[in-house]
């Protein structure tokens, strides 16, 4: 007799990709009470802890999770092919994260580009910081990440998709937006609008520190559209690398975007993937080859 069911395993799955019951249950639609029982269950039949109960911060997988994780993920995915009619397209779940300031920029398009590619893949999203993605990719709850490359990269395999510069943001007709280019140095002076995203933040900040000045940082967000409308509110200056198709902010006010002179460290977007082995999915292939040709179709249609 097999004492497991997938309705178990999806509660684990899910348990694990979401980093609590609570959140699982939500996702899913379902009660807390029932994916704990599951996962109880579960620790009950294979004799070992899945998860670490963090107060106040939920389920982190301990190593045994982590090793049964890989092998639920796996099982539920051939139960996927297995409930579909055969044909041959490619079908499944496709887990991707996306860094929160990338996403509202690539990731529509991106996805609308899929399903009319590959009709038979899901893609479930999570937009999140670098670093909580690369550890959802290390996990195994991720299959595919589209972030920046900010050093972070541990257990992952990284894959460039494109290099972006910064650039300068200005109200408009501020006194430095009359100039086609400019130095960090021409906005030390200025209150500084700064995105407040987990090592992004220190990213821009080296630019100045690299320059040799210290900015007067007059607000702070994690919001994209937050930083962009202070600027364009007269608030303040900014620095951003992911550039929206329109200079306008989301209060529908003009923004003027500058290029920087110099020797600037870049961005570079990548793919991110779990290690080779331990959480690969065949369905990370297609999108990533989807990625490349749109993201590189948007840069090229904004720098024209």
């Amino acid at each position: 007799m097999i004492h497991l069911n997938l309705r178990q395993l999806e509660y684990f799955v899910a348990a694990a990709r979401h980093g609590g019951g609570a959140r699982a249950a939500v996702a899913l639609g379902v009660s807390q009470p029932s994916i704990s029982k599951a996962i109880t269950d579960l620790e009950a039949l294979w004799g070992e802890p899945l998860f670490v109960r963090l107060h106040a911060r939920g389920l982190e997988l301990t190593a045994a999770g982590v090793l049964r994780h890989r092998e639920a993920h796996a099982l539920l995915e051939q139960a996927r092919a297995l409930a579909a009619p055969r044909s041959g397209e490619l079908t499944g779940l496709l887990r991707v994260g996306c860094l929160s300031t990338l996403a509202p920029r690539y990731l529509p398009d991106v996805l609308a580009r899929m399903r009319t590619a590959h009709p038979g893949i899901e893609v479930q999203l999570f937009e999140g910081d670098t670093e909580v993605i690369t550890r959802m990719l290390e996990r195994g709850a991720l299959d595919v990440a589209l972030l920046y490359d900010l050093g972070l990269a541990r257990g992952v395999r990284l894959e460039p998709v494109i290099q972006l510069r910064p650039y300068a943001l200005l109200p408009w007709g501020h006194r430095l937006a009359g100039a086609s280019s400019l130095r960090i140095a021409d906005l030390a002076s200025e209150p500084l609008v700064l995105i407040n995203l987990p090592h992004s933040r220190e990213y821009f900040l080296s630019l100045f520190r690299d320059a040799g000045v210290t900015p007067r940082i007059a607000h702070e967000s994690a919001s994209l559209e937050m930083v962009r409308a202070l600027v364009a509110n007269g608030l303040g200056v900014s620095l951003l690398t992911t550039r929206p198709v329109r200079d306008l902010s989301y209060d529908g006010k003009r923004i003027a975007c500058r290029r920087l002179r110099g020797q600037l460290a870049v961005q570079s977007v990548v793919m991110a993937y779990p290690l080779p082995g331990d959480f690969a999915s065949p369905l990370a292939a297609p999108f990533a080859k989807v990625v490349q040709a749109r993201i590189s179709r948007q840069a090229d249609a904004l720098t024209s």
